[in-house]
């Protein structure tokens, strides 16, 4: 959603009661959209594609694409809803090919963390890397929305009188984010996905062993055209507090 208050008028105009519009806003989380524009006061935060910059002994996983940089230090500190480090650059990969279901790929070296005045270089393709190129590039600015859980998420699933509202009063369609496409990448926040989300709880006391959403991306699929692979990346909270981002996980899919 834009605001909470754009949030309240689409749902007043829609007939919502106030306590099912409160309720929606109670469960509201700090998410960071990251695009290529800087419209409506983005700061510029990082870098989509290309090709990335590591330090000398962190290899690239050669099944994996370079997706995004993003610089930590130039995050408002509010951008999300996550305790990412204050300096420094995440490092984004993720496969571009059809993947095998809904399934987790852990230590994947798919988030890598270069702490601040670590030299780096910046690495090619690896030789046995798929015939894919590399992403196109542009710059990266954020802005800060408030994201809310899909009727599919365990904020809502796990709870039966959030979820009876959800449904009756259609709570997760009236939040008016910016288009998925429209965005390059999303930090913290909750997961928006063409399927029930990824495997991961929305608080650290959940049955799901505390997993958060720490990115989100879409990409197109150069072996499928007209099929996009919508992917995650989570890691357990207690991990990401340790910034020990090689605990982080992969979840891709893919839709036409």
């Amino acid at each position: 959603m834009h605001s909470p208050q754009t949030y309240r008028e689409a749902a007043r105009a829609k007939g919502v009661p106030e306590h099912a519009i409160e309720l929606a806003l109670s469960l509201a989380l700090p998410q960071a959209e990251l695009t290529g524009t800087d419209e409506d006061g983005g700061i510029l935060v990082g870098r989509y594609g290309g090709l990335p910059s590591l330090p000398e002994g962190v290899e690239w996983n050669s099944g994996l694409d370079f997706v995004a940089s993003v610089d930590c230090a130039a995050l408002p500190p509010d951008a999300c809803n996550l305790p990412l480090p204050r300096d420094g650059h995440l490092l984004f990969f993720a496969a571009r090919t059809d993947p095998d279901g809904l399934a987790l790929m852990e230590n994947s070296r798919s988030v890598i963390h270069v702490p601040a005045g670590a030299p780096t270089t910046e690495r090619p393709v690896p030789d046995d890397q798929e015939y894919f190129p590399a992403l196109d590039q542009h710059p990266l600015y954020a802005r800060t929305f408030p994201s809310l859980p899909s009727s599919a998420d365990d904020a809502v699933l796990l709870h039966p009188e959030i979820s009876d509202l959800y449904f009756e009063h259609d709570l997760e369609y009236l939040d008016q984010r910016s288009r998925q496409w429209e965005v390059s990448l999303y930090l913290g926040g909750y997961a928006y996905s063409p399927q029930d989300p990824p495997i991961m709880g929305s608080s650290p006391e959940d049955e799901k062993g505390g997993w958060v959403l720490l990115a989100q991306a879409q990409l197109d699929m150069p072996d499928d055209p007209g099929f996009t692979a919508c992917v995650f990346w989570i890691i357990q909270r207690d991990e990401l507090a340790a910034g020990n981002f090689a605990a982080a996980g992969l979840v891709s899919i893919s839709y036409h």
